[in-house]
């Protein structure tokens, strides 16, 4: 293969906000990021063909995409399905990788990516939290998380429940625990997701969505505790792992 960096599509639309910040960590770890408005995709009509032959990595950043006007990611999974038609599964199947944070993950969720028994929605206490948390991998699914410790994230969301079919809950976690989907969890659970969790992955391990912003701590300096071992100023943030972990994956499958 060419030289060239592996390329990302980091999508942008109406209300969110993180398209930048997603396109930078990116950035730091090796790929080309290119940041295109969902709307402008749909009216170009970017087919999945497409998308697979340029893009190694599709990002559903963070903030809230066309004001969550039918609850958080609605409209953004609609435009998706329906207007460009994609089918996330099969850009995996074809080596793709996809990142869905917060209003991303949302997005992923209501698209049925994890299963149609699980839904997301207002944290527990019933505000919006802003605020740093700590979570751990779970298993070896996820191509994100490969050889991740305990981390400190931010979370900045209204809606970050992540809950399960209370008439099955027993058996969609079963489910999801002989699926490898649990991924990530809370250590202190914050919003009182169902079983502590923060981040879920597909079965292929390729598609994952977190509620965390690992994406905003890409240097050591964005912790508010830095200055307590200012030494690491310069030093790499813990969530910089996942822009890495998923450039050694693309790196693996296509021989750059």
């Amino acid at each position: 293969m060419s030289d060239s960096k592996p390329r990302v599509l980091v999508l942008a639309g109406d209300g969110i906000n993180c398209e930048s910040e997603t396109a930078h960590a990116f950035s730091l770890a090796g790929f080309m990021p290119q940041i295109r408005h969902i709307n402008d995709l749909v009216s170009e009509r970017v087919s999945l063909d497409q998308l697979s032959g340029t893009f190694s990595v599709l990002a559903l950043p963070g903030g809230f995409s066309f004001a969550d006007h039918l609850t958080s990611g609605k409209v953004l999974a609609l435009k998706i399905q329906h207007q460009l038609g994609w089918n996330l599964g099969l850009f995996a199947d074809r080596g793709g990788l996809v990142l869905g944070v917060c209003n991303g993950f949302q997005a992923l969720i209501r698209m049925g990516t994890f299963g149609k028994e699980i839904s997301i929605t207002q944290n527990a206490s019933g505000r919006f939290i802003n605020a740093w948390t700590k979570v751990s991998p779970s298993g070896t699914r996820c191509v994100w998380l490969k050889g991740v410790g305990s981390m400190d994230l931010p979370i900045r969301h209204g809606e970050g429940r992540i809950v399960f079919d209370q008439t099955r809950k027993t058996e969609v976690w079963g489910k999801m625990v002989r699926l490898g989907r649990n991924c990530l969890t809370y250590e202190d659970n914050p919003n009182g997701s169902d079983e502590s969790l923060a981040g879920l992955c597909d079965s292929s391990g390729r598609i994952f969505g977190l509620m965390p912003h690992p994406e905003a701590f890409v240097r050591w300096s964005s912790h508010p505790e830095w200055t307590l071992q200012a030494g690491r100023a310069s030093a790499p943030g813990q969530g910089a792992q996942l822009f890495e972990n998923a450039f050694q994956e693309v790196r693996r499958g296509s021989n750059i």
